[in-house]
């Protein structure tokens, strides 16, 4: 009995997303040839943009900088022993006034000195930070200096202000009040009213000291010269590194 022929195999082709894919990815020899053949570009520019940034640095103007620091006293008003108690009220009352935007806002313009004024809070002690910018070192530590200086004057003058104001209002509630235990009390708080107004008017009481005095700048703030011209050079650099790729690939597509 002869073997029966056996039906041939069919055979079956891979799909097409299962064939070796072609090499269309980049060789990075290719890559890292093609930009040492582009080196001058890259030197080349990086050193154009780097002189273009120092000259540009050269011609800025230097900016100075002068700063100082200021805060309220702890005891504006030489309270005595037995009012020790009421010290924290006081100085606490004392430092919310203080250092309220419409004060800080109004130092500067007070002491008609372009000066920034900001509120600032480190390890739990408030303070005022007196700052000023320009490009003459003595001027703007003049500048920081007279505000300073005259921050005591001006912060004396707008409490006195607003105790007289308070003082009057209560004499006038006293006046009109039938009670004798409100009038005994307001009696007493317009007498503790008219001693810090005493002490305010006395030209030796501070109410905020110098905590760190401004000193004339000897080294500018600005320009950064040298960031300058090292980001000139970084820039250029990059720039040289984009236009040998951009010519690489467009060269690339040619001889494909």
């Amino acid at each position: 009995m002869s073997d029966k022929q056996q039906p041939a195999q069919p055979q079956y082709g891979a799909p097409s997303y299962f064939q070796q894919p072609s090499d269309d990815g980049i060789d990075l020899r290719d890559l890292f040839a093609a930009l040492w053949q582009g080196k001058y570009w890259i030197v080349g520019l990086s050193i154009l943009f780097m002189l273009v940034a120092a000259v540009y640095a050269m011609t800025q103007p230097n900016v100075y900088r002068a700063q100082a620091t200021i805060s309220a006293v702890v005891d504006p008003y030489s309270l005595s022993d037995k009012e020790s108690e009421r010290l924290v009220f006081v100085n606490r009352e004392l430092e919310v006034d203080l250092f309220s935007q419409a004060v800080t806002d109004r130092l500067s313009a007070l002491a008609g000195q372009p000066v920034s004024v900001k509120h600032e809070v480190a390890r739990g002690d408030e303070a005022i930070s007196l700052s000023a910018e320009g490009t003459d070192p003595e001027l703007v530590y003049q500048q920081v200096n007279s505000v300073a200086q005259f921050a005591n004057q001006a912060y004396k003058a707008h409490l006195s202000e607003k105790l007289k104001h308070s003082v009057d209002v209560l004499k006038l509630e006293i006046r009109d009040t039938s009670s004798a235990t409100i009038s005994a009390s307001l009696n007493d708080y317009v007498a503790q009213q008219t001693y810090k107004l005493a002490m305010l008017n006395h030209p030796s009481t501070q109410l905020i000291q110098v905590v760190k005095s401004a000193k004339e700048p000897t080294s500018p703030i600005k320009p950064k010269r040298k960031l300058i011209t090292a980001l000139g050079f970084f820039l250029g650099g990059m720039l040289g590194v984009a236009i040998v790729l951009v010519r690489f690939a467009f060269k690339r597509e040619d001889t494909e």
